[in-house]
């Protein structure tokens, strides 16, 4: 049984005729016979009879009569709702993400707005870390981190045709006594000040992860999240430090400066987004998703 035979059906009782049922229902006359003839048949029984020009429900037919307006109530209040949650929900979208990280995953963030322009999307600036912590408490749905993901109960997904990702490589002036090295191995940084992002980014945490491994504590003398600051703590107090290359492009004043790989490179930084395990998206933070992971770039 149909939803559309159902609603007929309670036409055709409503009505106590065909010939009004099916004006009312505009649809033509033979087509609603046949269908009532279908019904009847599919349930194993009989639920209308005519007598002159009247017609009127079998005992199963009040049956079905009773129980179709409330299927019918249910159904359409379902979807009054749907449609109202459609009209008053947002059209903005929140995702946490950073100046560090953002730039890599643009092109996909364009491409929804080129599919959605209806849609607007605002980013909320953290770091990886915090923007973990952030999903985890549902303040925002999405967020687009780098690995590691170190927050339990978060589900990660990736473009399944393209890998974003940045290289970490250390910053410096350019008159630095290291500036004119190929590479620099981290142990070799040892007597050297640091600034650094602060430490709900990734890359605080893998600077102090790498110094320790080469047996000493790096000494941070600035923290920020913002890495123009940190521009700008190298360039007066001739410190180092290590930040995507990827930023090269952006960062002013890059005459001053020169990035010099890792040692023994560290793997690029892998760019996911994440969302709250178990717990349902807005249709707006969904579409998103799906941009972010199934979008494939032309060539």
């Amino acid at each position: 049984m149909e939803l559309r035979q159902l609603r007929y059906f309670i036409e055709i009782v409503n009505s106590q005729n065909y010939s009004n049922a099916a004006k009312n229902l505009f649809i033509t006359q033979p087509t609603l016979s046949w269908n009532m003839g279908k019904l009847q048949s599919e349930l194993g029984t009989k639920l209308l009879y005519q007598v002159g020009n009247k017609v009127f429900p079998t005992t199963s037919g009040i049956e079905l009569y009773k129980g179709g307006l409330e299927i019918i109530h249910s159904f359409d209040s379902l979807i009054n709702s749907i449609e109202g949650s459609n009209n008053t929900s947002s059209k903005e979208l929140v995702i946490g993400s950073n100046a560090i990280i953002f730039p890599s995953i643009m092109p996909l963030i364009q491409e929804f707005k080129n599919v959605y322009p209806s849609f607007s999307i605002s980013i909320e600036e953290a770091g990886s870390i915090k923007i973990q912590e952030k999903v985890v408490n549902e303040e925002i749905e999405l967020g687009i981190v780098s690995l590691p993901v170190v927050e339990p109960g978060l589900e990660i997904e990736q473009n399944i045709f393209s890998s974003f990702h940045y290289d970490a490589y250390l910053l410096m002036r350019a008159n630095h006594r290291l500036a004119h090295s190929k590479t620099i191995d981290i142990k070799e940084l040892k007597s050297e000040i640091f600034c650094s992002m602060n430490k709900d980014y990734v890359l605080w945490h893998m600077l102090k992860e790498k110094a320790r491994e080469n047996g000493f504590q790096p000494e941070i003398r600035l923290e920020s999240n913002n890495h123009d600051v940190l521009v700008e703590h190298i360039i007066k107090y001739n410190s180092i430090a290590i930040l995507p290359v990827q930023l090269k492009k952006t960062i002013a004043k890059e005459d001053k400066l020169v990035w010099i790989p890792i040692k023994n490179s560290l793997k690029p930084f892998n760019i996911v987004v994440i969302y709250k395990r178990n717990k349902p998206l807005s249709p707006i933070a969904a579409s998103c998703l799906e941009i972010i992971t199934d979008y494939k770039f032309s060539n």
